[in-house]
């Protein structure tokens, strides 16, 4: 049962020879649905990692094009190796090794030539930022509820930008992927919530948020003790998990993209007694005015 994700891999690993990496991006959601299929979530994982060298070809493509080369070859060798590992048991540690060790080569290839030649290696302020970041999101998870937040996506985001500038522990890149997955569920949850009109089912929805913010928070606060393999088999089973939900939400509404650009804007109530006073004061010169 495992060889369509084989096959799924080699489609990436070709797709990203030809330089079509919207097609490495799509095989990505392919290995994560198809892992679901097979009831293997733990092979979800791979399928985050290879919409990973997706994007970070695409982003040193957008920096110069003269790194292009080394970031495809440095993608195309991590891809082999992951396509190496699909047997039917799988060590976890063995797929974030090989990830780490193309986290390693590739991020040397992220920043321009401005950054690069002034920022230097500082794997300990990596370490703080995570620590800092996980504290914020466990102090505003109230936010996850309300429509138009991004809290999930900017810690993503933010820890990812610290990693690619000063480097990372093992730890960093392990919540850099839990984030980057939990913000992919989170963007189909949070439509998903305000569609909801039951009040029961609403509730149960914030439970479940709230759970999974606990147990990512558990899982990296220093209070944790977790050794690095515990950590990958944790991570991994929460990773499994999220990925999916993304996926079954994918079946159920399709592409997210999609989804946000038809829906209508909601403006925040201050922005509304603006818009509608500034309306108003128009009206009532216009009939001052005799128009």
């Amino acid at each position: 049962m495992i060889e369509p994700i084989k096959q799924d891999m080699r489609v990436a690993i070709e797709a990203l020879k030809r330089d079509n990496l919207d097609l490495v991006n799509i095989i990505g959601n392919r290995i994560a649905t198809d892992s679901m299929l097979i009831k293997r979530n733990d092979l979800i994982l791979m399928g985050f990692l290879c919409k990973e060298v997706s994007v970070d070809t695409r982003r040193v493509k957008e920096i110069t094009e003269k790194n292009l080369m080394r970031c495809k070859d440095a993608g195309r060798k991590f891809l082999e190796g992951l396509l190496s590992l699909l047997e039917d048991k799988i060590e976890n540690k063995d797929i974030w090794e090989k990830y780490q060790n193309y986290e390693k080569e590739v991020r040397k290839y992220l920043s321009g030539d401005i950054e690069s030649s002034i920022y230097k290696e500082n794997p300990d302020f990596t370490k703080q930022t995570r620590a800092m970041l996980l504290e914020h999101l466990n102090e505003n998870k109230r936010l996850l509820i309300k429509s138009g937040n991004r809290l999930v996506e900017g810690v993503a985001s933010e820890i990812s930008r610290v990693i690619n500038t000063y480097g990372f522990y093992p730890e960093d890149l392990v919540f850099y992927l839990v984030m980057k997955v939990f913000s992919s569920y989170y963007n189909y949850f949070i439509h998903d919530y305000h569609l909801e009109e039951r009040e029961e089912e609403k509730a149960n929805k914030e439970k479940e948020i709230n759970l999974y913010t606990d147990n990512i928070y558990k899982l990296f606060s220093v209070e944790s003790n977790l050794n690095l393999e515990d950590l990958y088999e944790e991570s991994g089973n929460i990773l499994g998990e999220l990925g999916t939900k993304w996926r079954e939400y994918f079946i159920n509404f399709g592409e997210i993209r999609m989804m946000m650009e038809g829906r209508e804007i909601e403006l925040p109530p201050e922005a509304k007694k603006e818009i509608e006073e500034g309306i108003a004061e128009v009206f009532e010169r216009k009939i001052k005015e005799g128009k």
